[in-house]
């Protein structure tokens, strides 16, 4: 049964049909409340949106912060590592095959190799065949004193040596960098070839990131 107030809502609305002189007005005002009504959604929405905006705005730069804390802890574990890269693999017993290479290596150095100096060591990546033919990977170590991993990486290979000239041995040292920290290296050797105010993009021994400027 239809209530009262509903009939009367009705009968309201409908009355104006039967004067045809006011049916542009009548339509003219529900388009003009539909419009306000629109307009005021629209502007709350708005309001709805820009707030969210803000809010993912801030969680945004407080992941990216805990992001950068979390790299540094991370880096900072690693801050005992150093990488040989262009190793070959040998075959035979792991460890032993992982020690004899390191001896190899330390011996090309004019290093003298204390595996007492070694924490770990362990090949890691994937496996590779160099400009040699060689089947080469990459080892990762850790250094149980600070020392012993600063002596390897001050007598790491050079491209060539300045004095002679000549090719250095056929394997590189880097520093154990995070991923972050890799890309926003490699990132930065990119950009700065085509600026000549800076000389080269670098991780220092600390693996700290930076950049040589020619007016340093």
């Amino acid at each position: 049964m239809i209530s009262d107030e509903i009939k009367k809502y009705f009968e309201n609305l409908v009355a104006p049909l039967a004067k045809l002189d006011k049916l542009d007005e009548y339509f003219d005002n529900i388009k003009n409340e539909i419009a306000a009504k629109f307009e005021q959604i629209v502007r709350e929405q708005d309001n709805k949106i820009k707030l969210l905006e803000s809010k993912i705005e801030i969680q945004n730069n407080t992941i990216e912060k805990l992001s950068i804390k979390c790299d540094d802890a991370l880096q900072y574990q690693r801050r005992s590592c150093l990488r040989i890269h262009g190793v070959p693999v040998h075959t035979g017993v792991k460890s032993k095959e992982i020690l004899t290479t390191l001896k190899d290596c330390y011996n090309k150095l004019d290093l003298t190799f204390q595996s007492d100096e070694i924490d770990r060591a362990h090949r890691i990546g994937k496996k590779y065949v160099d400009y040699s033919g060689n089947k080469v990977q990459t080892i990762i170590i850790k250094f149980k004193s600070w020392k012993a991993r600063q002596d390897l990486y001050k007598s790491r290979p050079r491209h060539h040596n300045k004095s002679t000239q000549k090719p250095g041995p056929p394997f590189t040292v880097s520093l154990d960098l995070t991923y972050r920290r890799y890309q926003l290296l490699k990132s930065a050797k990119g950009a700065i070839k085509s600026n000549s105010n800076f000389l080269y993009a670098m991780a220092d021994i600390n693996c700290s990131l930076g950049i040589k400027c020619k007016d340093d």
